[in-house]
């Protein structure tokens, strides 16, 4: 069987003039991954920085994605080589690693994710993304190479020093990066002093990135901010961004059990 390649659908909106949308997931439920891509997203973003999904379990994740076309962002917890060769060989078709502070991880990132001579990611072609399959490993290797996303993110103030030569090491029309506003805010807070969400070094850092971001023609992820509203989707992307990853799973749930209790409330009394 010849390799079978799979469309990376955040990549095809970009390319389209689109915005990609896409949903966080914490849940690892393959049923809920199934229910956003019928609903029409176009990727979500599997979480392992987060949550405790396993390998095994990530693998599950994306069959259920790619039996409805849906494509798949694994984050994965650090910029760990074996981690991310596990996203890849499994079938993600893009990867998020967290905490890329400067010139030396971003080129270790590029280096896990591609293979040589644009890095040094392991080979084998008896894996699932290329289709358990030695036939075909050339055409896999370039659909790899041109479909296969690296999303830095940045979410240290290292970061936002370093934020020309971070971009400088990604590949324009593949990879991307994403603005890390929770766990930048977090680091700028002293001990007793609650965190600025809104600080004047986060907003600087975000349109610094997004300048950049239009110079070089690499895209931005946003969050829409502080809440998942269509008018801060909208301000997201008026902004620049190009990828939206609209909530968490968990998060949606939870808000929409609240509404369910408190509308309820009145009816439950006797």
């Amino acid at each position: 069987m010849a390799f079978r390649p799979k469309q990376n659908r955040i990549l095809e909106a970009i390319r389209n003039g689109r915005v990609a949308l896409g949903m966080e997931v914490y849940t690892s439920n393959p049923s809920l991954i199934e229910i956003i891509g019928y609903a029409g997203f176009d990727f979500y973003k599997l979480d392992m920085e987060h949550t405790r999904i396993n390998p095994e379990t990530m693998e599950h994740c994306i069959r259920a994605a790619d039996a409805v076309g849906l494509t798949t962002l694994v984050k994965v917890p650090d910029l760990n080589p074996i981690t991310i060769m596990h996203a890849i060989e499994a079938g993600a078709q893009a990867i998020s690693v967290p905490h890329i502070k400067n010139r030396e991880d971003a080129r270790k990132a590029v280096s896990a994710v591609r293979y040589p001579p644009e890095g040094n990611l392991g080979s084998c072609s008896s894996i699932r993304s290329a289709s358990y399959s030695t036939k075909g490993w050339d055409e896999y290797l370039k659909h790899h190479s041109s479909e296969t996303m690296l999303m830095a993110v940045l979410e240290d103030k290292e970061a936002i020093d370093n934020v020309e030569e971070i971009f400088a090491e990604l590949k324009p029309g593949v990879d991307a990066v994403s603005f890390g506003r929770g766990d930048l805010a977090q680091s700028l807070a002293k001990p007793g002093e609650e965190v600025d969400w809104d600080h004047p070094f986060v907003m600087e850092a975000y349109e610094k990135v997004l300048e950049v971001s239009k110079r070089t023609g690499i895209p931005v992820n946003a969050v829409p901010w502080p809440d998942a509203t269509l008018s801060n989707v909208k301000a997201a992307i008026d902004k620049g961004a190009q990828i939206c990853l609209y909530t968490i799973d968990q998060l949606l749930f939870y808000e929409a059990c609240q509404n369910i209790v408190k509308e309820m409330e009145g009816i439950l009394k006797r």
